[in-house]
């Protein structure tokens, strides 16, 4: 089995020229009081602090060059004093109620997201409200903290040489990596979090963080002895008084009346575009469908919604409401969908869509972008290069995702459907570009004819360019019986590519990327050994091999999240090994390692594909030989395999360089045939 890596450094390559180090703006978010004797309250709690032994205490062990872990004790108390003794000493009244929480080995309840282990040394939990000036203590053998209840993180390491700023531009600090892996995390968690703020601290050092999806601004470093009052007031500005908008969340996506993050079920939101004079809200349902595990990038999320709109008599109609920050460079996802002749069968129709605005003045409205953001809260004009903005669409197409389907029918059709879909975009001029797990959806129960799945999400799709546009290759590719436009080259812009996956800095989700796209990223500098950009031509043959990763995907998420093989333990563990290897890189290196690992024909798949039934076998046994059938294959076959393999005459594509719909249909015939004995 590969190694995953450690995901806690995942982003030092890829946060290179995309932090601003010993800034000024950071410590701005902190500024804004709505009370005039802030500093009377400040300064009370110094005094406090002070004279208590845990500051001392904490001062000691950083002296002594002691193991972070015997920071946490004196910290946790200094943070629950600043929480607490503005009110006991000053009458302060506090109007937000968070607790920063040492969490030792407890991990956060990621509910059914695939989040890896890693987790702050603290993090700033909502907690419920509370009358006396200080919120209960969270007990973490018997309360579960959730990963959605975390707002922000304070990050620990016992030494000052440990710190995140540095002289050096083509460097990373560790620290700085980590918390962009937690910073990414919490906005998988919550969706509408649109940046997140935190703590380093460093020895007796400490400093304030940013993180957005266009990178981190990094505070100068402060000392907690001689800060002492700026270290109060941050920590005071956490727990009890800024508003969970100051703190990065949405301010066109609130809570429910009665909802909570802390809460046991998933929260719904009341989300709009925000637009003056737009008043249409959409009322979210259960958790999102599909949130991106990002940082930097497109940070995409889906939900299930219904109109806010109470009418008498009227059917509450189920939209798929979905929220992700685009280049201005690029046409908007809901111009693309602009471009699609009438309803395409397979494809999600678009009900609205805009860019999302917020009220910046009286009667004034600005788009949601980072550099509005970071405007609004740090006072930086200094402008973003290739600024994000927020935008927002609804669909009228609903289903479920792929891995949801309720039967082997249905999953298949649904597939099949799709896939048809897509077919029927490249007959438009239209590549999709991002075939991944999130935007291939089976039918709702009273779905269209021809809407048994469909594909959405055409955000980073493209159209032909000229018969004329040639783009280099990594391998000259011929065009194949069964292939559609292969005249036409799909010409995507050259980005700089990067190390991490999900989420980079390139065009598709890189965890389902076709291998030779991925190969091409990792063309190194022979004297440097670095990744480098790489242009990239994407045809419709990669969309294909996209497709066929994302079924094996979501028959193994099925058949894991519904324990379909516990009765075989020996089976069951090695798909999930499979599943994390192959679905679990964090990096474009770690991703080809796992599909070699996939495709090694010395130790194909065949614990998964007997455990199937024989119509799902038969689809991932003809999709695994059209990504195998370049190379030799001793794959152990039995007759429902046999099957596909009188049908497909292997030997035939032996010289073939691409995948075409020709060779899935045929594949899905197999299968569809089989379906009449199968539920």
């Amino acid at each position: 089995m590969t190694s995953l890596g450690d995901s806690r450094t995942t982003y030092q390559q890829d946060l290179i020229g995309r932090i601003e180090y010993q800034s000024a703006k950071p410590i701005k978010a902190y500024e804004k009081w709505s009370i005039a004797s802030v500093d009377t309250v400040i300064k009370s709690i110094e005094t406090i602090i002070i004279a208590s032994p845990d500051l001392a205490q904490f001062c000691q062990s950083v002296r002594d060059g002691s193991h972070e872990t015997y920071l946490y004790p004196p910290l946790q108390v200094i943070f629950r004093t600043i929480e607490g003794a503005a009110a006991e000493v000053t009458g302060y009244k506090r109007t937000q109620f968070r607790q920063l929480v040492s969490i030792a080995d407890h991990v956060p309840d990621a509910e059914n997201m695939s989040f890896p282990l890693d987790k702050p040394d603290f993090v700033l939990a909502e907690v419920p409200p509370t009358s006396g000036p200080l919120t209960p203590a969270i007990d973490l053998g018997s309360d579960s903290i959730k990963w959605r209840q975390i707002s922000g993180f304070i990050d620990v390491k016992p030494d000052v040489k440990e710190g995140p700023n540095t002289t050096k531009s083509s460097s990373v600090r560790e620290i700085v990596s980590q918390g962009a892996n937690y910073a990414r995390l919490i906005m998988a968690a919550r969706p509408f979090q649109l940046y997140v703020l935190c703590v380093f601290i460093y020895g007796h050092k400490f400093s304030l963080g940013w993180y957005d999806r266009r990178g981190v601004i990094i505070s100068d470093d402060y000392d907690i002895l001689d800060n002492l009052d700026i270290f109060v007031n941050v920590i005071l500005q956490l727990t009890t008084h800024m508003t969970t908008y100051q703190l990065g969340h949405d301010r066109s996506a609130r809570l429910l009346e009665g909802h909570s993050y802390y809460q046991f079920e998933y929260p719904s939101f009341l989300v709009s575009i925000g637009a003056a004079g737009d008043t249409r809200l959409w009322k979210t349902q259960g958790p999102p469908i599909w949130s991106s595990l990002s940082l930097l990038g497109r940070g995409t999320a889906t939900w299930r919604a219904v109109s806010a709109e109470n009418k008498p008599n009227q059917k509450q109609v189920v939209v798929i409401l979905k929220t992700l920050w685009r280049s201005q460079t690029r046409e908007s996802e809901s111009n693309i969908y602009a471009h699609i002749k009438s309803p395409l069968p397979g494809v999600a129709e678009l009900s609205l869509g805009d860019d999302v605005c917020i009220p910046v003045a009286r009667e004034a409205h600005a788009r949601v972008t980072i550099g509005t953001l970071r405007s609004l809260i740090l006072d930086d004009g200094a402008g973003v290069l290739d600024d994000l903005v927020l935008h927002r669409l609804t669909l009228k197409t609903v289903g479920l995702p792929l891995w949801d389907a309720s039967t082997t029918k249905d999953f298949i059709l649904g597939s099949l459907a799709a896939l048809k879909g897509h077919q029927g975009l490249v007959e438009q001029g239209i590549l999709h570009r991002d075939m991944s797990p999130g935007n291939i959806f089976v039918g709702g129960p009273d779905h269209a004819e021809g809407w048994g799945g469909f594909i959405a999400d055409l955000e980073l799709a493209s159209v032909t360019q000229p018969e004329t546009e040639t783009v280099a290759s990594l391998h000259p590719l011929s065009p194949s019986t069964g292939q559609l436009n292969t005249r036409g080259i799909f010409l995507e812009e050259t980005v700089p590519s990067s190390s991490k996956a999900p989420g980079a800095e390139i065009t598709g989700t890189a965890l389902f990327m076709a291998e030779e796209l991925l190969s091409m990223m990792l063309h190194p500098d022979k004297s440097k050994e670095k990744i480098r950009p790489a242009q990239i031509k994407r045809e419709v043959h990669h969309d294909l091999e996209s497709f066929i990763l994302v079924l094996f995907y979501s028959v193994m998420k099925r058949g894991l999240e519904r324990r379909l093989w516990h009765k075989n333990p020996d089976n069951e563990y090695q798909i999930q090994e499979l599943y994390r290897t192959l679905f679990g890189g964090q990096t474009i290196r770690l991703i080809l390692q796992g599909r070699s690992y996939f495709l090694d024909e010395s130790n194909p798949p065949v614990y998964l594909l007997e455990v199937l039934d024989s119509p799902t076998k038969q689809l991932l046994y003809g999709c695994w030989m059209l990504l195998k059938f370049q190379r030799p294959s001793s794959f152990p076959i039995d007759e429902a395999m046999a099957k596909v393999n009188q049908r497909m005459q292997w030997e035939r594509l032996r010289g073939s360089k691409v995948i075409t719909y020709d060779q899935l249909y045929e594949i899905y015939d197999v299968a569809v045939i089989e379906l009449s004995g199968v539920n």
